[in-house]
């Protein structure tokens, strides 16, 4: 390392704490069973292949939420412009997902210690929270999907009615007690479920081709209106979270082409492939409900199966991320105490029914996210040339790096004005977000570092 200081690290305020020593080898790693490397970087004999990591963001793509994310932008566009929708921004994805996966792999560490070099160590505290509300948001709107569809299925299969509470807690524990395992059990459980759900999804998706339309059925079907750029931010704003939290599983990865077959899998391939499956499933069934789609097309049983799958590992994957932001806030807490508190809130989330504003929630989070990607990708590699970042270095950063901030609220103002119609530079709002957001970060590290090295 040179030494030299990069303008990210120089941002130094008086009263800095110096927390070199507290994020240490030494004082950091313990022989906890449950130590999963939530503030150290990723020994290289713990990496594994690229499509076992690609497994985990895989199952993701199989939860109900990104069927019912299918359903309405399939029932608002059409099936042709919403496959070019889910295909762009599967694109977009899996691009961005390379990026800052490639950062994780690089450093070793997750998202949110990585933001601490470059928000600032209080900045990033910020944003981390900010990143954990977002994840228990998921977590909250998963286990509401689980608790509703469930009860429904078990009334029209049993004809036994389960209180929505019961579903609620006994979801939550299962998941919680799941997700104390870490990474290596996650991993496993995905590798194991996400060919099941593949399958699921491809049954559903013969049953809806061989399924007779209407005569006088159309193709657009849904209440909700949507332009073709909303409905490209809608399906990046369904795995943006997953894209700027990517180093927390890419820093298992062995070499670059794992990082890149990571990405392209679940955000591309399987994403893709379960939002055109549900989209012709609602067209052909003129349904935008998910439960209603599964029963009118017969897969009642199949679609409790894929219900309690797809819940699974996609709230084990959501509670994990969020227990590694709360662990990068503060380091002297417990790993697995985190996860259990994480999944009482999450649960207690799930009564505030999120999905009544689900496509303004995507969108909401596609417009908070996309420019954090995009200032922690040209940090590592243009502003430091790929120098990676050290934990001894954290006691030369800044409380805030008011700069990244600033650069931060550009990006939001960017894709809210964008998605006013008062601004355009691609006609998606996303894609606007990080062309500005990206040469706004590096000018503002440009001219600062000018100033300071005068």
């Amino acid at each position: 390392m040179p030494n030299r200081r990069t303008p990210s690290t120089e941002l130094i305020s008086e009263n800095s704490p110096e927390p070199s020593s507290e994020y240490s080898s030494e004082n950091s790693a313990n022989n906890d069973l449950f130590d999963d490397y939530a503030t150290r970087p990723v020994p290289q004999d713990k990496t594994v292949g690229g499509i076992r990591i690609g497994m985990i963001n895989g199952g993701l793509a199989f939860a109900v939420p990104g069927l019912i994310t299918g359903l309405e932008l399939g029932g608002a566009l059409g099936l042709s412009q919403s496959i070019y929708a889910f295909i762009i921004g599967g694109i977009i994805l899996s691009v961005l997902g390379t990026v800052t996966g490639l950062v994780g792999m690089h450093n070793r560490l997750t998202s949110c210690m990585t933001m601490k070099f470059v928000f600032g160590l209080k900045g990033a505290n910020l944003l981390s929270l900010a990143f954990v509300l977002s994840l228990l948001g998921w977590y909250g709107v998963n286990i509401n999907l689980f608790s509703e569809v469930s009860q429904a299925l078990f009334q029209q299969l049993f004809t036994v009615t389960v209180p929505l509470w019961l579903l609620d807690i006994s979801a939550g524990m299962l998941i919680t007690l799941t997700t104390i395992w870490g990474f290596k059990l996650i991993e496993k459980l995905s590798s194991l479920f996400v060919p099941i759900l593949f399958m699921l999804v491809a049954y559903m998706l013969y049953k809806s081709v061989g399924y007779v339309i209407a005569p006088d059925a159309v193709t657009q079907f849904d209440s909700i209106e949507l332009t073709f750029g909303e409905a490209v931010s809608a399906v990046v704003g369904s795995f943006i979270v997953s894209v700027v939290l990517m180093p927390d599983f890419s820093r298992f990865a062995k070499t670059t082409n794992d990082t890149i077959i990571a990405s392209f899998l679940p955000f591309l391939v399987l994403n893709s492939f379960v939002y055109i499956a549900a989209a012709m499933a609602g067209i052909a069934v003129q349904q935008s409900d998910i439960l209603a789609v599964m029963l009118t097309l017969g897969i009642g049983t199949l679609a409790f199966i894929l219900l309690i799958m797809s819940s699974w590992v996609t709230n084990v994957v959501n509670l994990y991320s969020a227990a590694l932001g709360f662990n990068a806030i503060n380091i002297s807490w417990k790993e697995w105490k985190i996860i259990v508190v994480s999944g009482v809130l999450g649960t207690i989330i799930a009564s505030f029914n999120l999905l009544a504003n689900f496509t303004d929630f995507l969108f909401s989070l596609s417009i908070i996210f996309t420019p954090v990607a995009a200032i922690y990708v040209v940090d590592f590699f243009i502003v430091r040339n790929k120098q990676p970042y050290l934990l001894s270095e954290l006691n030369q950063v800044a409380a805030v790096n008011y700069l990244a901030v600033i650069a931060w609220a550009v990006g939001i103002a960017t894709s809210m004005l964008a998605n006013q119609g008062l601004i355009t530079i691609t006609g998606i709002e996303v894609c606007d977000a990080i062309l500005v957001t990206a040469p706004t970060y590096y000018l503002l590290m440009q001219v600062y570092a000018k100033k300071s090295f005068a």
